[in-house]
């Protein structure tokens, strides 16, 4: 990342170029999610790989979750228990546990501890965690997915790899927001982003049009083919989302 001068700046307040703020904002993200790496590798060391493993969800763990199932039910189907087995280690009601893996009942935090211990989960993986309290930030991802998206059109990539890379980008939002009740911020993530690549298009078009005026075929040819990779991605997007 080039050198970044501020426009102004007072004791309580510094002024960016739009670009240089997001900048700072796409690295700050990658930070984070390099941190979140580290913490998960340090994890694995700590415990071992096996261990560690019992503890990840497969995808389609993780789509049960995504679709509204109750984690309790989850994490005991996932351990090999019955119902009535937990409900009894955990000291409860077997009622009450079903109220809980039903969804009439939230648990209350004294009840939740029990049972994470009897399945030995973090108390975290328990909870419906609320969707606004998920690490996705659909807009600023979507930023950087277009980017990846129009860096790789511009650069000569076709239609597959385009289509494999746009796959990528919804997995890795799906894999954040996997603790999610509902798929909100992924839709918004997905509209965003299709609506960056749409005006890109527009763009490229508008700019492949001047180039053939002005007698520059082959350039005009390049950016057109470009285009036509980078607009066939907006359905694969909207197919990849639809799917999961």
């Amino acid at each position: 990342m080039t050198a970044i001068k501020p426009l102004t700046q007072t004791k309580e307040t510094v002024t960016l170029k739009r670009v240089d703020f997001e900048a700072l904002l796409r690295k700050a993200e990658d930070a984070a999610d390099l941190a979140a790496v580290d913490a998960h590798r340090a994890y694995e060391d700590r415990v071992g790989w096996e261990t560690a493993r019992r503890n990840y969800l497969v995808a389609d763990e993780a789509r049960r979750l995504l679709d509204g199932e109750n984690p309790v039910r989850l994490w005991r189907e996932k351990r090999g228990l019955k119902q009535r087995t937990l409900a009894e280690a955990a000291e409860m009601a077997v009622s009450y546990l079903a109220e809980i893996e039903g969804g009439k009942k939230p648990g209350s935090s004294s009840a939740l501890r029990r049972i994470a211990n009897v399945l030995d989960v973090p108390l975290e993986n328990l909870a419906a965690i609320p969707i606004d309290n998920i690490r996705l930030r659909p807009l600023s991802r979507a930023d950087t997915a277009a980017d990846r998206l129009i860096r790789l059109a511009s650069s000569g990539a076709g239609r597959n790899r385009l289509a494999n890379e746009a796959r990528e980008i919804v997995s890795e939002w799906l894999t954040f927001a996997v603790q999610g009740r509902d798929r909100k911020q992924i839709g918004a993530a997905v509209e965003a982003l299709t609506f960056r690549v749409r005006n890109t298009s527009a763009d490229w078009r508008r700019q492949s049009i001047e180039l053939d005026r002005n007698g520059d075929a082959k350039a005009a040819f390049g950016m057109r083919d470009g285009l036509d990779a980078l607009e066939s991605v907006i359905d694969v997007l909207r197919e990849e989302y639809r799917k999961r």
